[in-house]
């Protein structure tokens, strides 16, 4: 199975997920099976400069599941429309998050109005972010 996870910087099964997954740098993309991993920078292929585009950079992977720590409701409809599933994290280590995936430990996450919850709004009024944005 190929996992993905959103990452500051890239130390393969090493790695530390980032706190929100649309401004992370990159993707590591773990085989679980091999335990190989291979990464993706955060942006368009066509377009590098643009800035962070995970629909783009996860474009035509073929993923298993993509896990997070923070992400917007939006983001979570467009990356189901894309056809990907999404998992909550429950540690900031890779390594971790693949032992639970693996014994179907992470939750599935769904678009569920997050803003009401108090995550990933645009920082404004009483709906803030219960995270870090780095």
């Amino acid at each position: 199975m190929k996992l993905c996870f959103p990452v500051a910087t890239d130390v393969g099964m090493n790695s530390e997920i980032y706190g929100h997954f649309t401004s992370a740098p990159l993707f590591v993309i773990i085989d679980t099976e091999t335990r190989q991993s291979s990464v993706i920078a955060n942006c368009d292929r066509d377009n590098p400069y643009g800035g962070c585009n995970p629909f783009s950079a996860l474009k035509g992977e073929r993923l298993d599941g993509i896990i997070v720590d923070g992400i917007g409701d939006e983001s979570v409809r467009v990356m189901n429309m894309c056809g990907f599933k999404l998992y909550q994290a429950e540690s900031p280590a890779v390594a971790k998050n693949i032992a639970l995936f693996e014994t179907d430990s992470l939750a599935e996450l769904i678009a569920q109005e997050s803003h009401l919850e108090g995550r990933c709004s645009d920082g404004e009024g009483e709906h803030k972010c219960n995270h870090e944005h780095h």
